[in-house]
């Protein structure tokens, strides 16, 4: 009986060293497929910035976004806080555009995506999309976002939205039918919003552009697409 029990820990400590060993062979793997030159904690060209990095005004905005167990600033706005001013300015430019904004949840939802989409901006993504489920868009509609698929079978409204987008984003050129229908069913002011909400997240997504932001570990990354 002594022997059993001892062969049966002997056993179970093996296969907990086997485990142990294949998550780490999985974590150095992954994190093999990084680029040389991105930081191993952020997955960016640069470090998260520090909360002393910070001046007194952005700290107290961005406390939030402040990782308490090494005082790292992380999330949208962490590579613009090299510069604490602009940071502040997005932070502003966030609670004005989204907000303080007109659109409902369910316009404004799929607005962010698309923005995130057409900057391949993975980390508000990931955020967002369980945001846009819960404000009620359909999956097939946050599918075509994510693959940039046609419009065909998708409700009128959500395709204003993610023409609108596509077209200033990709096409630099919205057209006058467009825009004429993003005016006619969110009137001047909520088109105008529409184009705030969507330029507050793509200008974080060019900062994740620059820097070569990849997903963080076991977060999923949006499809390559032409």
């Amino acid at each position: 009986m002594t022997l059993s029990l001892a062969s049966r820990a002997l056993t179970s400590r093996t296969s907990a060293a086997i485990l142990l060993a294949a998550s780490v062979s999985a974590i150095i793997y992954a994190q093999s497929k990084l680029p040389a030159d991105l930081d191993p904690q952020s997955h960016a060209r640069l470090p998260y910035p520090k909360k002393s990095d910070l001046d007194a005004k952005t700290q107290t905005s961005l406390a939030p976004f402040v990782n308490k167990s090494d005082d790292t600033l992380r999330g949208p706005l962490a590579f613009a806080a090299y510069n604490p001013a602009v940071a502040q300015a997005l932070f502003d430019l966030h609670n004005a555009a989204v907000t303080g904004g007109t659109l409902d949840p369910h316009t404004r939802e799929l607005a962010i995506l698309v923005a995130c989409r057409e900057t391949n901006y993975n980390l508000e993504w990931n955020g967002h999309e369980p945001s846009a489920v819960k404000a009620g868009i359909d999956a097939k509609v946050i599918d075509a976002v994510r693959k940039r698929g046609g419009l065909d079978g998708i409700n009128e409204k959500d395709a204003a939205v993610i023409r609108l987008g596509r077209e200033l984003f990709h096409d630099k050129k919205v057209d006058s039918a467009t825009f004429a229908k993003a005016v006619e069913f969110w009137g001047k002011r909520g088109a105008m919003d529409m184009v705030a909400v969507m330029n507050t997240y793509a200008v974080s997504g060019y900062f994740a552009i620059a820097v070569d932001e990849h997903p963080a570990d076991g977060k999923p990354e949006l499809p390559a697409v032409k």
